[in-house]
């Protein structure tokens, strides 16, 4: 319910499925989850982690407070938890409400740990989440990642303050997504 999209409409068999191959429980009746508010429109399978999650503490299979924590993560059917885009902005807004621990996929936990101040846990797989919530198996959080942490080249073979003219071209390079962040730096 609330206005979900096609991959948050199929999420309940890939929850299903990553369940069951996770070791838990899937319960026997009959499930409503509630994507409040409503109106809003739900995209992408970054659902999936939080439904499983809710899932396993509805049913009584986890035993845990959550309510300092993001879960964001697409399930794969076998379990594992796959990448999902619009990482930083969650970060970003879990940081900004207050919440403490944000568990994102491991392949995007690097961009989560760009926000100071919450803790970032990268997850492969719902069990290895599962287990981290149970307290058998703890996952440790990602070290937050500064700007200064990053190597720039303090010299470059050329230099777009050299280039007379063509501002436009320029102001294109400038603002491409495929262009570096440390090629930026270099000519402006």
């Amino acid at each position: 319910m609330g206005l979900p999209d096609k991959a948050v409409d199929e999420a309940k068999e890939r929850v299903r499925s990553a369940l069951r191959n996770s070791g838990a429980d899937f319960p026997a009746r009959r499930i409503t989850v509630n994507l409040a508010p409503a109106d809003l429109p739900k995209e992408g399978p970054a659902y999936d982690l939080p439904i499983a999650i809710g899932m396993l503490i509805a049913s009584g299979q986890l035993q845990v407070n959550i309510e300092d924590s993001l879960f964001a993560g697409e399930l794969s059917l076998d379990g594992r938890v796959r990448p999902i885009t619009g990482v930083l902005l969650k970060a970003l807004m879990a940081k900004e409400k207050g919440i403490k621990r944000l568990f994102v996929p491991e392949a995007n936990a690097k961009e989560a740990a760009i926000v100071s101040g919450i803790a970032v846990y990268p997850v492969k797989s719902l069990l290895s989440l599962f287990q981290h919530l149970a307290n058998q198996q703890p996952l440790q959080p990602i070290e937050t990642i500064t700007y200064s942490d990053r190597v720039i080249p303090d010299n470059f073979d050329f230099d777009m303050q050299d280039i007379k003219g063509q501002q436009l071209a320029k102001r294109a390079l400038d603002i491409s997504p495929s262009y570096s962040e440390e090629l930026r730096l270099a000519f402006f």
